[in-house]
C-alpha cells in the first residue's frame, strides 16, 4: 500500500526493528520532535507569543474532536490519562453509598482514581475477569439502583481484549449512569465515536497510537458530565478568572460548558507543538485508512502465534492491535525478541505484549514470527 510505505519512512526506527511496542509508546516521527525542539528554540530567541499558543491549543482541540467524534468546546487538556480519569473521579459529588463499577484488569491509571473514593464513602462493585476475559454483559451484571458511573478501557492494557464502548455507552445512558473511558490503548489506532456511543469521559494521552510525545493528554466530555463537574484543583484558565469587581474577589467561570474551565495555568505549549504534527501525520493518512491496516496486521500475527502452539490470550470478541501471549519467562522472551530485532513489552501476569501500530507492515509481522519460533519451550 503507497501511502503505508511513505508513512513508514517517517519513522527512521523501523528501518532497525519489527517496534511492536505501541501500547508502550510510540516512537516519535522526527518532524515531531522537530515541532517541540523548535517551540524551545522559540522561547530562547525571546519568541514568546502566549496568544499564538493558545490559538495553537485551540486548532489542535478540534483535530482531536474531530478524530475521536467528539466537540472541541468539550476538549480540555491534561498532562495525561491519568489526570484525565481523576478530574472526573474527584469533580463529582458523590454521596455515601453510592457505587460505580470497575473490572479487575485496569492499568492502575484508571484503577487508583476509583479506588480512592472509598474514602467518600463510595462502593468499588469488582467485575471478576475470567482469564482476562469480560465483556459488556459481566459489567453489566455489578450495576444497580446505586450505580452512578462504570469505568473501564476500551482496549486493555496488558492483554489487549477490546471492549464494545457502544453497546455499554447504550445501556448507561438508558440508565443515566456515567460511562468514563481510558481510551488511550485505543485513540489514534481504532476509530472513536465518542458521542454516538454515549460516552461521558473519554481520558486519553499523545505518547502511544497518536504519536506524539509524553506529558500531555486530553480529556473529552458529554455536556451533562461537563456540566455536573467541579475542578478537583484550580487555576486562571481561558474561561476561569477572579471577579473583583463587587471589590471583594470572587471565582467566576465565565462559561460552565466550556471544558478550558477544567485547564490550570500554563499548558503544555511544547507538547502542544508536537501533537499538532503527530494529528497532522494522521490526518494526512486518514484515520479511515489506519485502523483497518492496524488490525489486519494484529490479526496476522495472533494467528501466527497460534500457529506456533504459544497461549496467545488476547479475547477475540473483537479485534485488537495488542495480542498477548502467556509465557513462563515472559523477560527472558523479551530480551530474546530484542536480540532478534524485534520490540516489545513484558507486562504482569507473566505476558509478553505484542501491540502494532500504522509503521508496522507485513514484513515486521514475519520477522516477529521468525523470532518468536521456540518461545514456548
Amino acid at each position: 500500500m503507497a501511502w503505508q510505505d511513505e508513512f513508514r519512512e517517517l519513522f527512521p526506527i523501523t528501518r532497525e526493528f519489527a517496534y511492536a511496542n505501541v501500547a508502550y509508546t510510540s516512537p516519535l516521527a522526527p518532524r515531531v520532535a522537530q515541532a517541540t525542539a523548535a517551540f524551545f528554540d522559540g522561547i530562547t530567541r525571546a519568541r514568546s507569543d502566549k496568544p499564538q499558543w493558545l490559538r495553537d491549543a485551540d486548532a489542535l482541540r478540534v483535530s482531536l474532536a474531530r478524530l475521536i467524534g467528539g466537540d472541541a468546546r468539550r476538549v480540555a487538556f491534561m498532562k495525561n490519562t491519568t489526570e484525565g480519569l481523576n478530574t472526573v473521579a474527584q469533580g463529582l459529588d458523590w454521596e455515601e453509598g453510592d457505587n460505580l463499577v470497575l473490572d479487575d484488569q485496569e492499568h492502575p491509571s484508571n484503577a487508583l482514581p476509583w479506588l480512592s473514593l472509598r474514602r467518600r464513602g463510595v462502593e468499588i462493585r469488582t467485575v471478576h475477569s475470567r482469564g482476562h476475559d469480560f465483556n459488556v454483559d459481566d459489567i453489566w451484571a455489578r450495576v444497580d439502583a446505586r450505580t452512578r458511573l462504570i469505568a473501564v478501557s476500551w482496549v486493555q492494557y496488558a492483554s489487549g481484549l477490546r471492549i464494545d464502548v457502544a453497546e455499554l455507552g447504550r445501556r448507561a445512558a438508558e440508565r443515566g449512569i456515567w460511562l468514563v473511558v481510558d481510551g488511550i490503548q485505543g485513540a489514534g489506532l481504532l476509530r472513536a465515536q465518542v458521542d454516538a456511543w454515549g460516552v461521558d469521559a473519554f481520558a486519553f494521552g499523545a505518547h502511544k497510537g497518536l504519536l506524539g510525545p509524553l506529558g500531555v493528554g486530553a480529556l473529552h466530555l458529554s455536556p451533562r458530565l461537563l456540566e455536573a463537574l467541579d475542578p478537583p484543583y484550580l487555576g486562571p484558565s481561558a474561561v476561569t478568572l477572579v471577579d473583583r469587581s463587587s471589590g471583594e474577589p470572587h471565582m467566576r467561570a465565565t462559561d460552565r460548558s466550556d471544558a478550558r474551565r477544567l485547564e490550570t495555568g500554563n499548558l503544555n505549549y511544547p507538547g502542544i507543538a508536537g501533537w499538532t504534527a503527530a494529528i497532522g501525520l494522521i490526518e494526512s493518512v486518514g484515520p479511515e485508512r489506519i485502523e483497518p491496516w492496524v488490525l489486519e496486521l494484529a490479526g496476522a500475527l495472533g494467528d501466527g502465534l497460534r500457529e506456533l502452539g504459544l497461549d496467545v490470550v488476547t479475547p477475540r470478541h473483537l479485534p485488537s492491535t495488542t495480542n498477548a501471549v502467556r509465557l513462563s519467562d515472559s523477560a527472558a522472551a523479551l530480551a530474546r525478541l530484542r536480540r532478534d530485532g524485534v520490540v516489545a513489552s513484558a507486562v504482569e501476569g507473566g505476558l509478553l505484549r505484542l501491540s502494532l501500530g500504522p509503521y508496522n507492515n507485513h514484513a515486521d509481522v514475519e520477522r516477529i514470527l521468525r523470532a518468536a519460533r521456540g518461545l514456548n519451550h
